[in-house]
């Protein structure tokens, strides 16, 4: 180890710094989208007992955002942070790793791409997308103490340790991953002779499908419950095509960067092209074998590590930046590769590294402007509006936008555009009921709660403020009604317990009214709106 960082310190240092400056206008951005709940608004981020519980087989992004909070509470700064240090080192093991297999300057060329690289900036700058950089630094652990554990067996156990840590970080990503080990040793090792090692690997993958079999009802009710996606199964022939061509896309060409790839409806001949460009594509992975081993692994390593996002089943988008994260290293690898070719052919000593810094600059600034997009909620609704129009996702957060603006007329359109392109969008419902409401327009606000209620039953808040409406209109019976349907969906609200004592006590029930308050005071006796509800049920 002393030997290699004397030999390679320069470079490790120029890399650190890179990824350093090029993030550097990202670090202190806001909570953003899913941060809000699960950060942001999560009650329990600063509770260690409930990181290690809540996730038997996957708290470590929940410890390091225990340890994030405690640094300096609810700073984003530090949850970001994390983020970042596993981008960092994803970047130092890709160039160690292609140093190890090939040179130092592909090893540097292709590093430094992915330390800059725009198309894959969602991961780092978003903080809940740092599960892809963290996956992506335990498994390529995992993989390079692999390389260098031929007679070392303390390093082939690091191996299979970080390996389960990638597991843990992200099963889904990770699963597919245990082919690259005999796929290693098919290209640059001795299957025949060491292909027996690759067995823990595969061991471990398979064992940790079936522990999580039981998550996949859970994850097939989110996506339909809380992101609207249909049941179903996608025609691969169409899928694989526009995903493939997509990411191609994305990592030669990334002008177009958003949140929610939408746009993905192609005419028939664009639609054609992209299906002749996979198919290509495809045709060139496997003929290399014959001709080139290092070019055929690594176009098999970017097939293998997008292969979970794939699927005809509907657990995840079909597009999606983040999923490019570690697949993109086996399209840069080889376009390292062709770099070199290129200065061999031009016979132009340094033109490599002249060629790929002006890359990376072209890159960088992409990637600088990419982190404003993700600045604050407003920034990032606006740009994902701009390049994604036909998302109802979109239309909803920029409706949220324009209430908090205080262009209610703006929101109200938002919601009903969103509305228009997911007629069962419950979440839009609801925000064009609260629209309503605030600028006093109850029956409609009344309206438009039922039908979020009826689109997403599990929306509590709905049946919060339809309890609302009904008790500013004194109807009694009927608020408590819908706080106690409320009260069912989220048991462990106080908030709603204490509405449902006030109901009770303005109705005259004061025996109800004090179970009501005694019971929140009984889980948090310094509730002040308990106490007082108390205090009033006495006169």
């Amino acid at each position: 180890m002393k030997s290699y960082l004397k030999k390679h310190w320069p470079y490790i240092l120029i890399l650190v710094v890179l990824t350093t400056v090029i993030y550097g206008n990202a670090l202190n951005n806001a909570f953003l989208s899913d941060d809000i709940a699960e950060i942001r608004d999560n009650p329990n981020i600063g509770n260690l007992g409930y990181a290690i519980t809540s996730h038997p087989f996957g708290f470590i992004r929940l410890i390091l955002y225990w340890i994030a909070f405690h640094l300096d509470g609810l700073n984003p700064f530090f949850f970001r942070l994390i983020n970042l240090f596993f981008h960092t080192g994803s970047v130092l093991l890709i160039y160690t790793l292609l140093n190890f297999i090939h040179s130092r300057k592909l090893a540097l060329i292709a590093s430094s791409i992915f330390a800059v690289h725009p198309a894959i900036a969602e991961a780092v700058v978003w903080i809940s997308g740092g599960m892809y950089p963290q996956y992506t630094f335990f498994f390529l652990l995992s993989f390079l103490f692999y390389i260098l554990s031929k007679d070392r067996k303390l390093f082939y156990l690091l191996s299979s340790i970080f390996y389960l840590l990638s597991l843990m970080s992200h099963p889904q990503m990770t699963l597919p991953l245990f082919v690259i080990f005999p796929l290693y040793e098919l290209v640059f090792g001795n299957f025949k002779k060491r292909g027996v090692r690759v067995i823990p690997y595969f061991i471990l993958s398979i064992v940790y499908v079936f522990i999580n079999l039981g998550a996949l009802p859970e994850r097939a009710s989110t996506l339909q419950s809380v992101h609207y996606q249909e049941r179903g199964i996608d025609n691969p022939f169409i899928l694989i095509p526009v995903a493939i061509s997509s990411y191609l896309e994305l990592t030669f060409w990334p002008m177009t960067l958003t949140l929610y790839h939408s746009e993905l409806a192609f005419g028939q001949f664009e639609f054609s092209v992209r299906a002749l460009l996979t198919l290509i594509f495809l045709g060139i992975t496997l003929v290399t074998f014959k001709f080139n081993k290092f070019i055929f692994f690594f176009l098999s390593f970017f097939w293998i590590a997008l292969s979970p996002t794939l699927t005809p089943f509907r657990f995840n988008w079909i597009v999606a930046e983040r999923y490019l994260y570690l697949p993109i290293l086996g399209i840069l690898a080889v376009l390292g590769l062709m770099v070199l070719k290129l200065e061999q052919f031009l016979k132009l000593k340094w033109s490599a590294y002249i060629i790929v810094t002006l890359i990376i600059i072209l890159l960088s600034a992409r990637t600088i402007a990419r982190n404003i997009d993700w600045k604050n909620e407003d920034n990032l609704w606006i740009s994902t509006g701009k390049t994604s129009p036909s998302s109802p996702n979109t239309h909803n957060n920029l409706g949220d936008m324009y209430g908090r603006w205080g262009d209610k007329q703006r929101a109200l359109q938002e919601f009903q555009k969103a509305i228009e392109l997911k007629p069962n969008y419950g979440d839009a419902y609801h925000n064009l009921a609260n629209t309503y409401r605030e600028i006093g327009q109850y029956d409609k606000a009344l309206e438009n709660y039922q039908k979020a209620a009826i689109f997403n039953p599990n929306l509590w808040q709905s049946y919060q403020n339809i309890a609302a409406l009904y008790f500013e209109s004194k109807q009694y019976d009927l608020a408590q009604e819908f706080i106690q349907k409320a009260i069912q969906i989220n048991p462990n609200n106080p908030n709603l317990v204490v509405n449902l004592g006030i109901v009770y006590l303005v109705s005259g029930d004061k025996d109800k009214a004090k179970q009501a308050f005694q019971t929140v005071l009984n889980v948090d006796p310094q509730n002040q709106v308990a106490k007082q509800g108390l205090i009033e049920v006495s006169k």
